[in-house]
């Protein structure tokens, strides 16, 4: 992804740091009904998605699939105010927002009524901060709001928060999951996770799990289109949970879906010259690597560690498992990224001086993977080029969410994952995974010197800072061999052409409210 003129980090630096600022833009066109449709845009219909990464919880709050589940979240939720593409911050259910020092003001908008008829104001707004604070809830977001300190309501639709220091990214993260609103009266009801009610365009439907997850049209949203036409223009959206990409390929061909999230390149590379299907490249990469359980033997030793990452042959599993359209990359930075240092290299493949690094000893380990096309076959490819460095893994095919509940109780060796670059902002890449309270530490480190590092490169207003600080955390993490990157695979938006107005976030997750389909 390019930079943009104003990085969305430095936007919100500004923010927090230069005193009293009114961001506020213009407000949005106010609450109705659908009074008629949006001229020369179709009406109605639905718009069925091939999804291959179903989510484990429709609580924002709880969420832990950083590179998708916002896909989904979006239909059901808004967030305090919205980031544009281009990382600028525009009103959403604040209407404006100032900054005093250490305090920010929001002023919401009235007449805005969760799903469930309940009303969203001051109260609500506070709840749900609340909620992500509150050590009692466990959410994977409370990282987010760290520096938060106090939640105040001064009337229905004041909310002012205290910081216990300029925070440059709470912009950034109030526009998006830790942002979004609940229903403080669906919350308490119990069994939220899987009957979500927020205020968007899409009101929860159905979820058979495995299946599908159906969201209908919000006939009362808020928001209204540029020309002042009601939102969503879709009667219907729904999400097909299909994990095999031979199948979303044959269904997006024949119509049985509009758009998916993901294909490999061997896939999508076969939908080539069909005018019936757009493919653009909208700078998103797949970045693969493996995470390494540094809390007990055999990945607890630097020198097996070491030895791993010379076993693995990136450009050979990038050949195999992405028909060739791929970068060999250290991290979860792209090319393009700024804080990007092509000085970073992964080790050089040796595995003679891998099996060296052994001492000559035989060492079992066992790879998880996704059962999930393309991880079962790199998980393969893994398997035999460590074999030939004197390891003896073995490799375990799972379902997502065992996968995950084997990650979280840190029982595993090493597992193979996946997540979508460009983040929000880089902290949200690397933070979450190497910092020591991260909400997804599974390598279970605890590395002082990371830690200052990452701290240091958030907590900056300073462009040349946060890179210089970014690069040393890349080095620190490749150094240490704490995760083996391997290969980044092109992973263009994918769509019938009859499906437009698709909106993307400033990562390439999509908002789906001015979605609209061509009969």
């Amino acid at each position: 992804m390019d930079t943009p003129s104003v990085h969305p980090a430095l936007l919100s630096r500004r923010a927090l740091l230069g005193g009293a600022v009114a961001l506020g833009a213009v407000a949005l066109a106010g609450c109705g009904t659908d009074d008629g449709s949006a001229a020369g845009k179709a009406r109605g219909g639905t718009l069925t998605v091939g999804f291959d990464n179903e989510p484990t919880t429709l609580d924002p709050a709880l969420s832990s699939a950083i590179s998708s589940d916002r896909n989904v979240l979006n239909l059901f939720y808004d967030s305090l105010l919205r980031q544009e593409r281009d990382g600028s911050f525009v009103p959403a259910l604040a209407e404006k927002w100032t900054v005093e020092g250490l305090t920010v003001t929001f002023t919401l908008r009235s007449g805005v009524t969760f799903h469930d008829g309940t009303a969203f104001d001051a109260e609500a707004a506070a709840f749900n901060l609340r909620r992500v604070l509150d050590p009692a809830t466990k959410s994977t977001k409370a990282g987010a709001l760290r520096k938060v300190s106090a939640v105040d309501v001064a009337d229905p639709r004041t909310l002012r928060l205290t910081l216990s220091a300029a925070d440059p990214l709470l912009l950034v993260q109030l526009a998006h999951e830790p942002g979004m609103m609940a229903s403080p009266t669906a919350v308490k009801a119990g069994d939220y996770g899987r009957k979500p009610v927020g205020t968007g365009p899409f009101a929860f439907d159905a979820w058979r799990s495995k299946v599908q997850l159906t969201g209908k049209r919000n006939a009362t949203y808020w928001r209204r289109a540029a020309d002042g036409s009601a939102l969503p223009r879709l009667d219907q959206v729904v999400f097909r949970f299909v994990t095999d990409t031979k199948v979303l390929r044959a269904e997006l061909s024949t119509g049985g879906v509009q758009l998916v999230r993901a294909l490999p390149p061997e896939e999508y590379g076969q939908l080539a010259g069909d005018r019936q299907i757009t493919m653009t490249d909208i700078g998103v990469r797949r970045s693969y690597y493996v995470a390494l359980n540094t809390t007990r033997a055999p990945f607890d030793d630097p020198k097996v560690r070491e030895a791993f990452a010379m076993a693995i042959d990136r450009d050979g599993v990038g050949k195999a498992a992405a028909a060739g359209q791929y970068d060999v990359a250290p991290s979860f930075a792209t090319a393009k990224d700024w804080f990007y240092d092509p000085s970073i290299t992964p080790p050089p493949l040796d595995p003679a001086k891998a099996k060296a690094a052994l001492g000559g000893k035989a060492v079992p380990i066992t790879v998880l993977a996704r059962r999930r096309a393309p991880d079962p076959t790199i998980a393969e490819l893994l398997q035999s080029q460590l074999t030939a460095a004197g390891f003896v893994p073995k490799v375990e095919v799972l379902e997502s969410q065992t996968q995950l509940d084997r990650m979280r109780k840190q029982d595993f060796d090493a597992t193979l994952l996946v997540i979508d670059v460009p983040r929000l902002d880089p902290s949200l890449s690397f933070d979450p995974y190497f910092a020591s309270k991260g909400a997804n530490n599974w390598s279970g480190l605890a590395d002082p010197a990371l830690d200052e590092l990452l701290e240091k490169a958030a907590g900056s207003d300073d462009r040349a800072v946060r890179k210089a600080a970014y690069v040393d955390v890349q080095k620190r993490v490749v150094g240490q061999n704490y995760w083996i990157f391997l290969h980044q695979p092109k992973s263009p938006l994918i769509h019938s052409a009859k499906l437009d107005g698709v909106v993307l976030n400033v990562d390439g997750q999509w908002r789906l409210d001015e979605a609209t389909l061509k009969s």
